[in-house]
């Protein structure tokens, strides 16, 4: 195949983070439980009503303190807010009750404090926490990330028990007790847990066109997962580029599993986003952009935050 693009931003690395030399026969998938390994049409209807959960974060200030025997520990101000839109037919709506905003201070040891950050009339307040097995600013980061996504599964398990509902949640599945009709959809993609024969299917995939189901165990965990082809993107871009995988708890019956895919083959192409609306098409769907923006703007302006917490350390109240 000819040299082509990958379409995410440059600043947003790529929708595929898989290495391109690795094996897959380390965990291979069972790909028997569906039928024939071939491309699955649209079926069935399309669900009355949708919601998705998604969240962001961001790190504010990194910083860095003395530890008890002299050394140094680091720290980090971080904020994540997570969320969920909901559609209905000829209309989509921000669930603004779900919304939960959260201020971490991490810190790679010691005895971290509550850092309570004066914003005129009000207060910023960041709750101290040690990451496990954190020791540099970068773990620090990734733990924050890991907070955002403990703050989706904890919304997911609660918005999900609405049976009359599909609920959509970004990444694999981190729930303990999900619904019956809960969705994992993951935008990027780190491994394909096909082998290079099964992988073909995917380049011929239409819009709105599945893979068969297919069983993922790791670990002892069970989850059944499908591919997904949400755009048609044009020529100049790699056809690996319009796909996204998504999963749903092994436990769950097959024949609710293949109904719970083929909603999602109705739902999800026409939720799709283009390059002019957004850096990380077509995989960041349009309702989660949106609910993105309104999330950010509730954490504030970084700007501004970071120059209170300046001002607040160079005082030396905190």
């Amino acid at each position: 195949m000819p040299l082509r693009l990958l379409p995410w931003a440059p600043e947003y690395s790529t929708a595929m983070q898989f290495d391109a030399d690795a094996a897959e026969d380390d965990a291979p998938a069972d790909t028997t439980i569906e039928g024939p390994w071939q491309a699955v049409a649209l079926s069935g209807p399309a669900p009355e009503a949708v919601q998705i959960i998604d969240g962001v974060r961001r790190a504010e200030m990194h910083a860095m303190d003395d530890a008890p025997d002299g050394g140094a520990l680091f720290g980090l101000f971080g904020s994540l807010a997570v969320g969920a839109v909901r559609l209905d037919p000829g209309s989509a709506r921000i669930l603004d009750d779900s919304i939960r905003l959260e201020r971490r201070y991490l810190q790679t040891g010691g005895e971290p404090r509550a850092q309570v950050i004066p914003c005129g009339a009000a207060t910023l307040h960041f709750r101290p926490k040690i990451p496990d097995q954190a020791s540099s600013a970068n773990d620090l980061v990734a733990a924050l990330n890991r907070d955002m996504l403990d703050e989706e599964a904890r919304l997911a398990e609660t918005l999900s028990h609405d049976e009359s509902v599909l609920t959509f949640v970004d990444g694999p599945l981190r729930l303990r007790s999900p619904g019956q009709r809960v969705v994992g959809y993951i935008k990027r993609i780190h491994r394909w847990y096909l082998d290079a024969e099964h992988q073909l299917l995917l380049l011929t995939l239409k819009p709105g066109e599945r893979t068969p189901l297919f069983r993922i165990t790791e670990a002892g965990h069970e989850r059944t997962s499908w591919f997904l082809r949400i755009a048609d993107l044009s020529a100049q871009f790699h056809p690996l580029a319009g796909l996204m995988r998504l999963e749903v708890p092994g436990t769950l019956p097959i024949p609710d599993a293949i109904r719970l895919a083929d909603q999602s083959a109705r739902v999800l192409p026409r939720l799709a986003s283009s390059p002019v609306r957004d850096p990380r098409s077509p995989q960041n769907l349009i309702p989660v952009g949106a609910l993105e923006s309104a999330l950010t703007h509730r954490l504030g302006d970084r700007r501004w935050i970071g120059r209170l917490i300046t001002t607040a350390v160079g005082r030396g109240t905190l």
